[in-house]
């Protein structure tokens, strides 16, 4: 007598194999063998994924890019394809075009791999964006379909620790002949990775220069090839003890900042790369170029070995004690007096017989300008002055004088000053030799004079730039440089891109800069808004918060954890933070956890780590509607869909399958539901695709089903579909007024159609295909898993779907029928109901229903009823 056995929910997801023995888990029954271009919905069904809509081909063939969220409101939400030098953006309704026609375009400093490693933020209408080779740039909306891509306008620090060492002093002063600059070598040193399964090919410029044994990276060989291919341009490479260093000859040494020297990892010398690694030559500087005198020029001189090519665009502070300041003398009609130098305060006392108006007036910039900051005015027989002020609080050092305006008789004054400690900032423009450079001065330094009370900035070439960029009560913050991997930085509160701080006392608004201090040196990789601010690094989890605002007094500081994470960005799911662990191949989520008064965190991969066995999680994006979809690009182009709704206990993991390589995804919202965006790679080629609403209609002809697809429809009936001139040449499918057409060749960028139609989806074709583990019950004497038994027949339970067969692993697949009353030559609607289908296969120890879409077409799957005998 048969066993009827009930799967009445798929909530489980793909499970790895490690798992198919645990038919004592309660989760047993809602656990499934294969998941491929299905979804999991949180109420236990399981869909096959929706199509995806061609949008636009990438603007560089064989070149990476990514896709990148910029969002204003449901109403205005743009995505932005980043490549090589530049970026481009859609729209829901396509893409963006310039007057002219063609595509709306801006440009980047960006190169095709570094845009992978781009991280960002939004606040309002401005993204910021970070890269640790690049300073920190933003893109404002100006206005709808209008941007504006610039420098972050970063001013007045942040600095590193300050020089301790007395004997190491640097000054500031004008010069007044040409300088000329000393030739300084490009270097590149890094510690490469070895994966001894993996062949080695090496670039240097796009020249191949060495092919690795079958297996494994031997580094001797590699430098050998590199010096007999490169030596006679002056290049040398050493092998140092693993250490791999290239420098370029002194002389012309900025000639070879940004030479690229790539490392391909991949099974056999033919194969596809399986990890990429770019290591660039940087701080170099040519021979003999000369700065000539400028007006208002200033140099920064030491007097040790300080300075490097890589300190250009960076910036130093000098601090000064400034002796109190004192001027007197006397004034007649519109004379002006001598200045004196201020931190602030000042005072005034005039003297004599005068009548008239006088005004006080300060400088910011050393004299160039100057401001009237108070009037005083004396008629016959009043007293004299003897007055007093303060200026804006701030670090600003003045200029202060006093003129008479049109006055009578003779004035006397006498103006004077408190000492004050003046740091001056100075951003570096060019570079002459290790103890000389060209400055820009952004704040007056109070004297020419040596000083050991100096600071190197934190942002430069020679020291990086942040990884990291989030906003944080109301300060702009960034993260990570390569010189100080495990600092954060926060901004002035409400002054995003000043990252100064007061004189003497500091202010609860003033800029910030904590250090994690780890037991060991892990960088941060990562940051998350919370309640708290979750920053992840390379070995451990931190939270930065406050009690109230945010201020130098009040920072709280905490490790929580010894995990590590990824570069690649959390997201926020609610109120839990899911990160991808040290390695990329682990995905976690992050909550404070009230029953244990700590942070705890979840392995979300345990039941599915098949899926992720010798991979990393490349790229992350959260789709909230409409069913909780957390989307996973991995580094071999596969993707992967977690549904994960906590409170419920879902946790479901499946994958998707596409002819060619998923390479970037992110999120935006429209309204009703979240679009999914991808950057697909097909034939070296990369396409920008949107995964269409699925059942956004009911009607049949309106389903997409089909990958990089194009849509039709139109009152007149049509026999050609044009506009598929990115998929010359292949085979595709199409949905015609709600029939399935497959076989169709792209020839001219068109499809000949059977017959006119009037609503045509063509695109590239997929199957969706669902497996069930082996039924487990109880029998009288004992398990049945070591049994041979044979599924008769199943039951399908569908909700609003057409088409599809049912059979067993072994056996013959059945269509499942479902045309009732309908015409033959009318498209069958999409329904819902039960599909009970004989099943041919042979006894097994391991029978399971396996369920196959194999036609464009939507299939919502609720249950399997199965019989066993």
């Amino acid at each position: 007598m048969p066993i009827h056995q009930l799967q009445p929910s798929f909530a489980g997801g793909e499970i790895s194999p490690s798992l198919h023995g645990r038919v004592d888990s309660a989760a047993y029954g809602s656990w499934v063998k294969t998941a491929r271009n299905f979804y999991v919905h949180p109420q236990g069904g399981a869909s096959n994924r929706p199509g995806t809509l061609f949008m636009g081909e990438a603007k560089e063939a064989g070149k990476a890019c990514r896709v990148i969220p910029f969002v204003l409101s449901e109403e205005e939400a743009y995505v932005l394809e980043m490549g090589e030098h530049y970026l481009r953006v859609y729209t829901s309704g396509g893409q963006l075009f310039a007057a002219d026609g063609s595509p709306y375009e801006i440009e980047t400093p960006y190169e095709a791999y570094d845009v992978g490693y781009l991280n960002y933020t939004q606040y309002d209408q401005t993204l910021f964006l970070t890269h640790p080779q690049y300073p920190p740039k933003q893109l404002t909306r100006v206005d709808r379909g209008s941007f504006v891509f610039a420098d972050v306008p970063i001013k007045y620090g942040p600095f590193m620790l300050a020089n301790e060492d007395e004997k190491k002093q640097l000054r500031a002063s004008q010069y007044q002949e040409t300088q000329e600059s000393v030739g300084v070598s490009a270097t590149l040193t890094f510690l490469p990775v070895i994966y001894p399964n993996l062949s080695v090919l090496a670039y240097f410029n796009g020249f191949l220069f060495f092919v690795g044994p079958n297996f494994g990276f031997d580094i001797g060989l590699m430098v050998s090839d590199f010096n007999k291919y490169f030596a006679a341009q002056g290049l040398m490479a050493y092998n140092l003890g693993g250490l791999i260093k290239i420098v370029s000859p002194q002389d012309t040494g900025g000639d070879w900042n940004g030479s690229q020297l790539v490392i391909n990892y991949q099974y056999g010398l033919g194969g596809v790369p399986q990890v990429s690694v770019v290591q660039t030559l940087s701080g170099g500087s040519n021979k003999g170029q000369q700065i000539p005198v400028g007006e208002n020029q200033y140099q920064l001189e030491s007097d040790f070995d300080c300075f490097k090519p890589g300190h250009v665009g960076g910036r130093f502070s000098l601090s000064h004690k400034v002796e109190s300041q004192y001027a007197s003398g006397t004034l007649g009609y519109e004379q002006t007096s001598s200045f004196i130098k201020t931190g602030g305060d000042w005072k005034l006392r005039t003297t004599g017989e005068w009548t008239g108006q006088v005004v006080v007036e300060a400088s910011e910039d050393l004299g160039e300008t100057w401001e009237k900051i108070k009037y005083l005015s004396r008629t016959a027989g009043d007293q004299n002055f003897n007055t007093f002020g303060q200026l804006e609080a701030g670090a600003n050092m003045y200029c202060l004088r006093i003129r008479a305006l049109g006055i009578t008789g003779e004035l006397g004054y006498e103006l004077q000053a408190d000492a004050f400690w003046q740091e001056g900032v100075v951003l570096v423009s060019d570079f002459v030799n290790e103890r000389k450079v060209i400055v820009q001065v952004e704040r007056p330094f109070g004297l020419e004079e040596w000083t050991s009370e100096w600071a190197e900035g934190s942002f430069s070439p020679a020291s990086g730039y942040p990884s990291c960029v989030f906003f944080y009560q109301d300060r702009l913050g960034l993260a990570s440089t390569r010189a100080e991997a495990q600092t954060v930085w926060f901004s002035k509160t409400g002054a995003y891109a000043d990252f100064g701080h007061a004189r003497g006392t500091l202010e609860d608004s003033d800029s910030i800069s904590v250090n994690l201090s780890g037991k060991k040196l892990n960088a941060i990789h990562s940051v998350a808004v919370s309640n708290k601010l979750l920053v992840f690094t390379a070995g451990s989890e931190w939270t930065i918060s406050s009690t109230g605002a945010l201020t130098p007094y009040n920072i709280q500081i905490q490790q929580q954890s010894e995990r590590g994470a990824s570069r690649t960005a959390p997201v926020m799911v609610g109120n839990k933070a899911l990160y991808v662990q040290a390695r990329g191949g682990v995905l976690r989520d992050f909550y404070y956890d009230y029953n244990s008064a700590s942070y705890t965190s979840n392995d979300l991969t345990l039941y599915a780590k098949h899926l992720f066995f010798n991979r990393e999680i490349r790229e992350v994006c959260y789709q909230q509607e409409p069913d909780n979809l957390l989307w996973c690009v991995l580094d071999d182009g596969r993707l992967l869909t977690l549904t994960y709704l906590v409170e419920q206990n879902v946790c479901a993991w499946t994958h998707h399958e596409t002819q060619g390589s998923f390479r970037s995804v992110c999120s935006i919202p429209n309204r009703g539901y979240d679009e999914v965006w991808f950057a697909v790679e097909r034939g070296g080629k990369y396409f920008i695709e949107r995964l269409v609403q699925r059942l956004a209609s009911k009607e049949p002809e309106d389903q997409l089903f089909l990958d990089c697809a194009v849509s039709r429809k139109s009152e007149t009936a049509f026999s050609e579909m044009t506009g598929l001139s990115h998929l010359e040449g292949m085979e595709v499918g199409a949905l015609a007024d709600g029939s399935p057409l497959a076989g169709l060749t792209v020839k001219d960028g068109k499809i000949t159609l059977p017959r006119p139609m009037t609503c045509v989806h063509a695109g590239l074709s997929y199957e969706a295909e669902l497996q069930t583990l082996p039924a487990e019950f109880e029998r009288a004497d004992g398990t049945v898993q070591d049994r041979r038994r044979r599924l008769v027949s199943v039951t399908v339970k569908m909700l609003d779907s057409r088409g599809g067969k049912v059979g067993t692993e072994s056996g013959r697949m059945d269509e499942i029928i479902q045309r009732s009353t309908e015409n033959f030559n009318t498209p069958i609607a999409l329904k819902t109901g039960d599909y009970v289908l004989t099943l041919s296969g042979a006894h097994s120890l391991v029978p399971s229903v396996v369920f196959k879409q194999t036609e464009p077409l939507p299939v919502t799957l609720l249950a399997f009823i199965s019989r066993v005998v």
